[in-house]
This record gives structure tokens, C-alpha cells and sequence, in this order.
């Protein structure tokens, strides 16, 4: 007789469990979850370079090359899509006066072409901007242009390419008239909008 009763037991809690199980869930309270994505700003990082020397000569122009400092990083973040313009101007090449070398000497922003090279579309970005040379001028010039829908981080490394003509002036020398030389140097500015 024992044995009947735990079988009966067993039976009752089981069935207790299922009909528990079974029960349709009481909705107490809808909740919304909600979330605010606030945008981000529009951005770029990047840095200048320095030029190969050149030693002038009498017939022909020679250009001075060389590679930015480090990776430009340019990063829109306003979720927004709209198109967007990296551009740069620039200030002509002067080689300060010095000591002896009484005169600044000039080179035109005009001889700077400035290449931006290929452009990488971070991880989760959208496709990547077309670029092209561009050879400066005092005006802003394009570097880089997105017709729209452009999201996320890119990175480039541009190079620049001064073509120094035949019957430019060397750099004044700071001090005397040997040793330390000031070199020409051009402010350039970027801007991204």
C-alpha cells in the first residue's frame, strides 16, 4: 500500500508542474525600451611633410617629393549622410632672410601638387571617396569629395610633389653665408565641411 501512494505522489506533482507550465503568461505592463543616438561631428587628423632636398640646376626645373608625416584619418560621424569635402590651401614656399641673405625668397603655391592617394574605408564604413592630383592654388582646392551617404572613418596617406624651377633662388642661409639654411616653407590648410 506504501508503494500506491508514491506513485499517487508523483503522479500529482507532475501534472501540478505541467499545468503550471501550460498556463498562458498574464501580461501585467507593456514597457518601450527606448534608445537617443545622438550624432557625431565631422572630422579630420592630418599632418604635413617634408620635402626631398633639390640642388638647382641651370637648364632644368627639379621636384622636391615627399610623403606625409603620418596616416590622415578623416571620420564623419553625424549619421546624417550628407556630402562632405576635405580641401586645402596654401601660402607660397618663403625662404626667410637671413643674416647675409637679406631678401625672403618665394616659391609659388602653384608649383605644389598635392596626390591623396588611395583612400581605405574603415571597418563598418561605407565605400571608400575617389580622389585625384590636385595642383594648388590660393584658393581652397578639393582633395577629397563624397556626393553624399558616406559614413564612418577613412584613412589616406597623401604625397607632395613642389616643382622647383631652374632659375629659382637657393634658401638663404640664416647665419653667414654657409652652414644652416632656412627652408622654404608654405603653410597649407585643411579643412573639412
Amino acid at each position: 500500500m506504501r508503494a500506491c501512494f508514491t506513485t499517487l505522489g508523483i503522479a500529482a506533482t507532475t501534472t501540478l508542474i505541467l499545468a503550471l507550465a501550460m498556463a498562458p503568461a498574464n501580461a501585467i505592463d507593456n514597457q518601450e525600451v527606448a534608445a537617443s543616438v545622438t550624432a557625431g561631428g565631422l572630422s579630420a587628423t592630418v599632418s604635413g611633410a617634408v620635402l626631398s632636398s633639390v640642388s638647382l640646376g641651370p637648364q632644368s626645373a627639379q621636384v622636391a617629393s615627399g610623403i606625409s608625416a603620418s596616416l590622415w584619418q578623416l571620420t564623419d560621424a553625424r549619421g546624417s549622410g550628407a556630402a562632405w569635402t576635405l580641401s586645402a590651401s596654401g601660402t607660397d614656399f618663403v625662404s626667410a632672410a637671413g643674416t647675409e641673405d637679406l631678401t625672403p625668397r618665394t616659391l609659388p603655391i602653384g608649383n605644389l601638387v598635392i596626390t591623396p592617394g588611395v583612400v581605405t574605408a574603415s571597418a563598418g564604413a561605407d565605400n571608400a571617396p575617389l580622389t585625384s592630383p590636385v595642383t594648388m592654388t590660393g584658393a581652397a582646392q578639393a582633395l577629397v569629395t563624397t556626393s553624399g551617404n558616406l559614413k564612418g572613418t577613412f584613412t589616406l596617406r597623401p604625397t607632395f610633389d613642389l616643382t622647383v624651377p631652374a632659375n629659382a633662388f637657393r634658401s638663404n642661409f640664416a647665419l653667414g653665408t654657409t652652414g644652416t639654411v632656412n627652408p622654404y616653407i608654405a603653410t597649407i590648410t585643411f579643412t573639412i565641411a
